[in-house]
Parts: C-alpha cells; structure tokens; sequence
C-alpha cells in the first residue's frame, strides 16, 4: 500500500486549491446578506419540529406554518404545539445545530440564532468527508481518483442547485451527503479485505441514506442488489460489500416503511397529498378521457377540473374535495397503469423532463423577498434548464455507457468504472420512478434532486479521471 508521503508535491497543490476553491464557492453564497437560500415549502417543519426550532417572527404566526416565499435566516426555540417530528437522518444536522443554539443560550446568548451554523456544519461535514476520501485514494496510490474524488467539491456540491440548501433545513443535502459516502466507499473498498469498521461505516451509509428522505427508502437495497450481481460475476463469491450495503438498506427501508404506518394529523396529510399528486399530476394529464379514468378510480369524475394541479392548490385537504379518494392506494395505482399502458407509457416518456428546472421553482431564494430569486445565478442548473436537450443527454450517458461497459470489459473481468457506471444508472432510474409513483409530476425537479447529480457526478468523475491518464505529476 502506498504511503501519503510519496505522493508528488502537484497532486497535493491540485487537492488543496480543488478543495479552496469550493469551499471558497460555497462561502460565498452561504454568507450572503440577506440570506440566500431555498424558502420552506413545509417540508423543513417536519424536522425542525422535532426540537422545538422555528423562525424568528412575529407571534401571531404559527411557528409551523410554512414560508414558500422567503427563507429565514434567524430562529428561535419555540415550544408547545402539536407534535409533528418527522424520523429522517437530516435530524443529525438539525439536533446539532439546535444543540449549539442551547448551549450558546445556556452561557448567556440571545435567543435568536442564525440559521448559517447548520450551513456551516452541512459544508464542513461535506469538505471532510471529500478530504478523507481523496487521502483513503492516495495511500492506495492512485493519485487519479483522488483528484476526480476532489474534483466534485467545486465542480459538483459547491453548485448553487447544492448550497442554495446548506441554510435550511431540507432533507436534499442530507441525501446528497450520504449517497456520495455510500457511492465512495463502495468504490473505495471494491478490492479491499472486510473488516469490522469498513463494514459498519458502508452498512451506515446505506442506512443514512435509506432514512434521509422517503424518496430514497428503497434506492440502498437497489445498490447493494447491483454490487451483489456484479461481485458474484467477478468473484463468483457473494461480497462483504454487498452484505454491508445490504443489512443498512434493511434497516432503512424498514423505519421508513414503520413511519409511513405512523398515525397522526401530519402523516394523514402527507398521504393524502401524495396520493392526490399521484392521481391529478400523474394519471389524469395522460388519460384520454380524465372522468372516466377518475369513475374507474371510484373518485368523483367532477374533480377533473383538477387535473394537472398540486394538491396544495386544493381548496381543503384533498379526500375532503374529492369524493373517494381515500380509497385510492399504491396497489390501485400499479394496477391501474397496467391496465392503461399508453398511459404508462406516457408518464413514463414525461418523467426526465419533470426534473427540469434543478434549480428548484416556486420557492423564494432571497431573504425578505416575495418569491424572489437570485439574478444571475452561476449555476449549472441554469445551462440545463435552457437547453433541455442538454439535461436529457446528461441523463442517458451513463445509461448508454454502461451497455459499453457491459460489453468491455464485460462483467466477468469487471472494472471499478462498470461498478461506478451501473450505481449511477440503478440510483438514477430508482430514484426516478419512486418519486413518480410515489409523488406524482407534483415536485419532481426536487424530490429527483439526486438524479441529476447521480449523473453530473458520473460526468465530472470521468471526464476528470480520463483527463489525468495523461498527467504525470513529477
């Protein structure tokens, strides 16, 4: 194994300035004053809830109702209420920021605190594990993925479609952050003898993952199925990696599947508006005749005028506006696109272009704005989203470059690029069709944030390391 002491003095000067130049990128929009950030659409309640932490404003709010015009930059502990904590791995990011706020009150601080602490934690815990990863390549001498791994700092997570979430508190950073541990490691040790601390840190990841948003419950088992097939070709053996992923994909799908049987005025809620975005942003929009589909449904064939619209458009909560909707289940929706097929089909072809734009519509990015957003913002969100053709191209190239990496090297004689290839490819298709099915068009640009980072990632990662066969640091 090779030592972090041999490796040539240019490789160390490119991680560091990789690593400068996107914490510097990331500075920049996390200090900004006022605060630039997504606004809380309600989502970020579910967990700040959980400790009693919610904006800074006037009394007469309800310290949980939501904000989609404006972020916040300042909080404040306010108790009492309902209790609607919501079980996520983003709870690490917010108890530790809650943390901090109680301890500076406890040593005399003020009440109110900002919000860019939490920021700063998410980034710091990014930047760490990103340095970790780069050193883990080095001391196996291989000096190409450690810059490649580096390389996603400013190319990748120090993009504002990333940081405009480092000052809240959505679950999207906390998915970001744990799919790329989850991806690097694997990588990582592809090779590499088990031992007791690989395998628990490889089994959590996949367990952080599974439980940071609802979106992701499934996407761990995915992964660790894919190294399963793959190591068992190469290796004719069934991998510890695979074992690992696949006891933390266990334990995920398993408390996110406990917190959907949760009861409670907050899951109803979620369920119900899941379920109506299924109906009127999924189904009906592709239906030749959207009454008849709603009478085959048994849901009242005058809720037609609400096809194609958010459940949050709604006038009340959605099975009190539409007669029978709550007899509408995942079982009724699997059987209904098998028996609709053009219907299927039809979803199926509008999918990719729902996560269009990444930058995530509808919600204010400016502090004290009215749905304002950031003029000018250098995101590359902003180049995908004027050409679409660019996003859709993005999207297919590691569909198509895994049928070529399937061919050569083949999966017998295996390649770490096949095993990266074929994760990207397994997270981007998973994450996809369980945001349709199980959220509808509603919000898919969002909830399918990794998806497109899924492939920048798999993008930038191979563009940079094919890059480096030709460097020879002295």
């Amino acid at each position: 194994m090779a030592s972090e002491r041999t490796t040539p003095r240019t490789v160390w000067l490119l991680l560091m300035a990789l690593w400068a130049i996107g914490s510097l990128r990331a500075f920049l929009l996390w200090s900004h004053d006022p605060l630039h950030a997504y606004a809380n659409s309600y989502d970020q309640t579910r967990y700040t809830s959980c400790f009693d932490v919610h904006p800074d404003r006037p009394a007469s709010i309800p310290p949980q109702q939501n904000s989609p015009q404006a972020p916040y930059a300042r909080y404040r502990f306010i108790a009492g209420g309902e209790p609607m904590c919501y079980w996520s791995s983003e709870l690490a990011f917010t108890g530790a920021g809650a943390a901090i706020w109680a301890l500076a009150e406890s040593f005399g601080g003020g009440p109110v605190h900002d919000v860019r602490w939490v920021g700063a934690l998410r980034w710091l815990a990014l930047l760490a594990l990103s340095i970790a990863l780069s050193r883990a390549w080095l001391r196996r001498g291989d000096a190409r993925a450690a810059l490649a791994n580096a390389a996603l700092l400013p190319m990748l997570f120090a993009d504002p479609g990333n940081t405009l979430y480092l000052n809240t508190f959505y679950a999207e950073w906390t998915a970001l952050l744990a799919g790329y541990a989850t991806f690097a490691l694997a990588l990582l040790w592809r090779d590499e003898a088990r031992s007791a601390s690989r395998f628990a840190l490889l089994a959590l990841a996949a367990l952080l993952l599974a439980t940071s948003k609802i979106q992701h419950l499934v996407l761990p088992l995915g992964l660790a199925a894919t190294v399963f097939v793959l190591d068992r070709v190469r290796l004719g053996a069934t991998s510890w990696r695979a074992l690992a992923l696949g006891a933390g994909a266990f334990a995920g799908c398993w408390l996110q599947v406990a917190q959907l049987h949760r009861e409670g005025a907050m899951m109803d809620a979620i369920d119900q508006y899941n379920r109506a975005d299924v109906v009127f942003t999924a189904l009906l929009p592709f239906a030749d005749d959207p009454r008849a589909l709603l009478e085959e449904l048994h849901v009242d064939p005058d809720c037609a005028i609400y096809s194609g619209r958010h459940a949050w458009e709604f006038p009340d909560l959605p099975e009190r506006v539409c007669r029978g909707l709550v007899n509408f289940d995942r079982g009724l929706e699997l059987r209904t696109l098998a028996a609709h097929p053009r219907i299927a089909l039809r979803l199926a072809g509008h999918a990719p272009l729902a996560l269009d734009p990444w930058i995530a519509k509808n919600l204010g990015q400016i502090e004290g704005g009215e749905f304002a957003t950031i003029a000018a913002l250098p995101s590359l969100g902003r180049l995908l989203h004027a050409w679409p053709w660019l996003q859709l191209a993005l999207l297919a190239a590691p569909l198509l470059a895994l049928l070529v990496l399937l061919v050569h090297p083949g999966p017998r004689r295996g390649a770490r690029a096949l095993d990266f290839t074929a994760l990207v490819a397994v997270t981007m298709l998973g994450t996809l069709t369980v945001t349709i099915l199980g959220d509808g068009l509603a919000d898919t640009a969002k909830q399918g944030h990794l998806v497109v980072n899924a492939g920048l990632a798999w993008l930038f990662a191979m563009l940079v390391s094919g890059a480096m066969r030709r460097f020879r640091p002295d």
